[in-house]
């Protein structure tokens, strides 16, 4: 069994896990039937969903993900039918996740699709079709727009992600952690340079820094090139949360969803 998950264990649709997943999917990629697919296997793994509307010009993205907002949109994939989709394939409306009957949604965009929309009427359908939260890595901490947006989740109890990497200082760190955030999104790509030791190393000291300043029981979560069950053991030692996003799109391209099922289960066991 895994050494131990700075969160509990919890119990997902198949069973107990000691390692906690947020995965991440693109609506519309393949296309929408075979996404539909994807989310109802992700979400037997899963604690969190991201589900990424797809857009245009996807920056903080990794090439594997912005072929696959391309491919969407391609197939017509609006925001709208981002909406439908989330209506019609989540279980449990009310509490998801709090039971383990399913994983809790939350929307990754960028802030153009708010804007499209308009933002607090984007906000409000989100609240309406039950998603959980917002990750929207393009806006900057403490412009305006990120200000507006944050009042707004507030507004209608939605979870706003605070997004942070290794070259956040701690006095921005400390700014962050006075607006008590639910959610911290640990980014580490750029990390990476070195041997592998040498980044765990780093990874390490990098998650017990943030452990030590966000003391107050928010969940952090971590992102980088999770791959392997060792990658994620080696997170959820001192994580709340492995992420794994661009490695399932690249599997997905090369195996049917049956042979992703097996991988999931490989690494969550």
């Amino acid at each position: 069994m895994i050494n131990k998950c700075s969160s509990p264990l919890w119990k997902g649709i198949i069973g107990e896990f000691w390692v906690k997943l947020m995965t991440h999917m693109v609506c519309g990629y393949p296309n929408i039937s075979e996404s539909e697919e994807i989310f109802k296997t992700l979400s037997k793994y899963s604690e969190y969903l991201e589900v990424q509307f797809p857009f245009s010009d996807p920056i903080a993205d990794w090439p594997i993900i912005e072929k696959a907002n391309e491919i969407a949109l391609v197939n017509w994939i609006t925001t709208e039918k981002c909406f439908d989709f989330i209506v019609n394939n989540s279980p449990l409306p009310q509490g998801r996740g709090a039971r383990g009957e399913g994983p809790k949604i939350l929307i990754m965009t960028y802030y153009n699709i708010l804007l499209n929309y308009w933002v607090e009427k984007f906000i409000k359908k989100a609240k309406s079709v039950w998603v959980y939260g917002f990750i929207i890595p393009d806006i900057p901490f403490d412009e305006e727009d990120w200000k507006t947006i944050r009042e707004l989740c507030k507004k209608y109890n939605i979870v706003f992600t605070e997004l942070i990497s290794p070259i956040t200082t701690n006095s921005r760190l400390k700014e962050i952690k006075k607006l008590n955030p639910e959610l911290i999104y640990a980014i580490s790509q750029n990390m990476t340079t070195g041997s592998k030791s040498e980044f765990w190393d780093k990874f390490r000291k990098y998650i017990i820094n943030l452990k030590k300043i966000f003391n107050t029981g928010q969940n952090i979560w971590v992102w980088f090139w999770v791959k392997t069950k060792i990658d994620v053991e080696k997170v959820c030692e001192i994580s709340d949360f492995a992420i794994i996003g661009s490695e399932f799109i690249k599997k997905l391209n090369s195996w049917w969803i049956e042979e992703v099922e097996k991988y999931l289960k490989e690494i969550t066991k």
